[in-house]
C-alpha cells in the first residue's frame, strides 16, 4: 500500500488540475465553438455518422471528438464542461499510459531506473503542452493519447519476452492505430509507421513481419476504423473522399491553401514551449539519445532511441507540410 501511495496523490493532483476551471470560460476562437457545435447538431439529430455545421456537411475532421462530445452532452447538458471534459480525460489518460510505459522499463531496467514510472507521470501529467490542450475542445489532444497508447503498445511488445503478452500488446498497438485514424485522418497510421520504421533502421536490426503481427493486426485496425469509415462513405461517397482525404488530407499537407504558413523550424521553439517547466531536461535527453548506443540491446538504450524517433518523426513530418 505504501508503494501505491505516491501513485494515488500524483492521480489525485492530475485529476484536481486537469479538471480545473474547466468550464469557468467561454469557447476560444474559431476550433472550438466549431467542434462544439458540430456535436450538438449531431447529438441532436441522433446521427453518429454525418458531421454538420449549421446543416452542411463538415468532412473536416473524423468523428471521434464529436462522439466525446456527445456523449458529455448527453450526462451534462451542451455546456463548456461538456464540450472540454473529453479533452480534459485525454490529458489524464495520456499522463497514465506515459506512466505505464515508464514503469515497464523501470521494471525491465531493474534498479538502475527506480521510479522511473512515476516520474515519467509525473513529467507528462505537469507538461505545459499537455495541460493548456487538456483545457479546450479540439482534436490534436485526442491524437495524442491515441497516439500514445499506440507507440506505448508497440514498445512494451518489443521490450515483453512473453509471447501470449506481446500478442496482446501488439493488439493493442493495431486497436490503437484504428482508434488513432478516428482521432484525426491518415495521421494515425502516418506517425507510428514512421516512429517504428525510423526505429528499426536506427538500430538497424529487422524483425519478422510475423513477430509483428502484420498478418492480423491491419484487419483489427481496419475493424476499429471502419466503425465511421464505413458508414460515412457509404452514406456520402465521393463527396466525403474529396472533402476528408483529398482536400483536408493531401491539399492541405503538400499547399497552403487553408493558409497557415510558417517558417520550416516553426515547431522548433513550440515543442520547447510544449515542453515548459522540463524544457532543459529535453535538451539533455535528445543528447544523451543522440550519442547513446542506438543497437544495444538493454531496455535503457531501446528506449532512448525509439523516444527519440517518436520525437523526430512528428517534428519533421508537420515541418515539411506546406500548411
Amino acid at each position: 500500500m505504501l508503494a501505491k501511495r505516491p501513485w494515488l496523490w500524483l492521480l489525485a493532483a492530475v485529476y484536481v488540475v486537469y479538471f480545473f476551471g474547466l468550464g469557468s470560460y467561454p469557447l476560444i476562437g474559431p476550433d472550438e465553438p466549431r467542434y462544439a457545435q458540430v456535436a450538438r447538431e449531431m447529438l441532436m439529430r441522433g446521427d453518429l455518422v454525418t458531421p454538420t455545421l449549421a446543416g452542411q456537411t463538415w468532412f473536416e475532421k473524423p468523428a471521434l471528438l464529436y462522439w466525446v462530445m456527445m456523449a458529455g452532452y448527453a450526462v451534462l447538458g451542451a455546456t463548456e464542461w461538456a464540450a472540454r471534459l473529453g479533452a480534459a480525460y485525454s490529458g489524464i489518460l495520456t499522463t497514465l499510459l506515459v506512466g505505464w510505459l515508464a514503469k515497464r522499463v523501470e521494471a525491465s531496467s531493474g534498479e538502475s531506473s527506480r521510479g522511473f514510472g512515476l516520474a515519467g507521470a509525473a513529467v507528462m501529467g505537469s507538461s505545459a503542452g499537455l495541460l493548456v490542450f487538456s483545457h479546450g475542445a479540439s482534436f490534436d489532444v485526442l491524437l495524442t493519447l491515441t497516439l500514445t497508447a499506440t507507440l506505448a503498445c508497440f514498445l512494451a511488445a518489443d521490450l515483453e519476452a512473453d509471447a501470449r503478452r506481446r500478442r496482446l500488446l501488439l493488439a493493442g498497438f493495431y486497436a490503437g492505430v484504428g482508434a488513432s485514424l478516428l482521432a484525426k485522418g491518415l495521421i494515425g497510421v502516418v506517425i507510428p509507421g514512421g516512429v517504428i520504421a525510423s526505429y528499426f533502421v536506427m538500430r538497424r536490426r529487422w524483425p519478422k513481419l510475423s513477430e509483428l503481427g502484420v498478418w492480423w493486426g491491419p484487419l483489427l485496425t481496419l475493424a476499429v476504423a471502419s466503425t465511421w469509415y464505413a458508414p460515412v462513405m457509404l452514406r456520402h461517397g465521393w463527396t466525403f473522399v474529396d472533402e476528408f482525404f483529398v482536400q483536408h488530407h493531401f491539399a492541405r499537407y503538400v499547399s497552403n491553401k487553408y493558409r497557415h504558413p510558417q517558417p520550416f523550424y516553426f515547431y522548433i521553439p513550440v515543442l520547447a514551449m510544449l515542453a515548459l517547466p522540463w524544457t532543459a531536461f529535453l535538451v539533455k535527453g535528445i543528447g544523451g539519445a543522440v550519442r547513446s548506443d542506438w543497437r544495444a540491446d538493454d531496455a535503457a538504450s531501446r528506449v532512448r532511441v525509439f523516444a527519440l524517433a517518436w520525437l523526430v518523426v512528428p517534428v519533421a513530418f508537420f515541418s515539411l507540410s506546406g500548411s
